[in-house]
């Protein structure tokens, strides 16, 4: 069976009575050449457990389950269980769970060391980084499929209009590389737009950060409203602190607005607020 051949999976489709929905991203990859770039990124060895985010038919599954230790799968949609239990008999060291990502502590079901790969939805891609940079547990290396346009979000750097609260939480926990870029033509159905591969790398500066609570809604009272500067909203957010004093004593511009600091200042700035936040 060759799962990136177009005509194989359309039979397969046919053949289960199952029509793929667009609300929740199902375009599969039919590029081998792609499918290849993932696993050579991943660098598996058979001491391996790999977290799958989304398996839809199996195609990046089963080559796991052929190099790796164990295989976790999470793939929302149960539609595609009898393909995945056909498709992966032979391979007992595969478990497919059945529910949406969104709704598992992954604490519950992976710990460290682990891998985690996946093409992530555009729907979902955003939401499901932003809780996992915050809570892990943190995978030693990830290779995962975005659309563009939130793979230019994710790794923007200072003084970008996509510069955000999920590109900083990257910078302090990933190191990153493109791996690839992926046109629409490499995926059944093809999709809208171009897709790129990241490999992101474990670096984590989070232990850097004194109070990861307060660090967070730094994060998010800092971008809440873009346009105004970053002084005004921690000063709204937190009007406990004397953040003048603070922004003096760092030597940041009181007129910088928060797309133009870079991560390792608001660790700095996080745990100064947190020493007086503390006396």
């Amino acid at each position: 069976m060759n799962l990136t051949s177009r005509s194989e999976l359309i039979e397969i489709l046919q053949k289960n009575n199952i029509f793929l929905k667009k609300s929740l991203g199902q375009n599969f990859l039919v590029d081998k050449n792609i499918l290849k770039k993932i696993i050579d990124a991943l660098e598996i060895s058979k001491e391996d457990t790999i977290l799958e985010v989304g398996c839809g038919v199996g195609t990046l599954t089963l080559e796991l389950a052929k190099r790796s230790k164990r295989v976790i799968g999470v793939e929302i949609d149960k539609r595609f269980k009898p393909i995945l239990e056909n498709l992966l008999k032979d391979y007992p060291n595969t478990e497919i769970i059945f529910e949406d990502i969104m709704k598992i502590d992954l604490s519950k079901i992976v710990t460290p060391p682990y891998k985690l790969a996946g093409n992530l939805p555009y729907y979902i891609s955003g939401s499901f980084l932003g809780e996992y940079f915050q809570k892990g547990p943190y995978a030693s290396l990830m290779v995962i499929m975005l659309q563009k346009e939130m793979a230019e979000r994710l790794t923007s750097s200072p003084g970008n209009k996509k510069y955000s609260p999920l590109s900083i939480l990257l910078h302090i926990t990933y190191s990153y590389e493109v791996i690839s870029k992926v046109p629409p033509s490499c995926f059944f159905p093809a999709p809208e737009v171009e897709s790129v591969i990241l490999r992101l790398k474990l670096n984590p500066k989070l232990d850097k950060i004194h109070n990861k609570e307060l660090f967070f809604k730094l994060l998010k009272e800092s971008f809440s409203q873009r346009r105004k500067f970053l002084l005004n909203n921690l000063q709204r957010a937190f009007p406990e602190i004397d953040w003048k004093t603070l922004f003096t004593e760092l030597n940041i511009d009181s007129k910088i607005r928060a797309e133009d600091l870079s991560p390792e200042d608001y660790i700095t700035l996080s745990n100064k607020a947190f020493a007086l936040w503390k006396d």
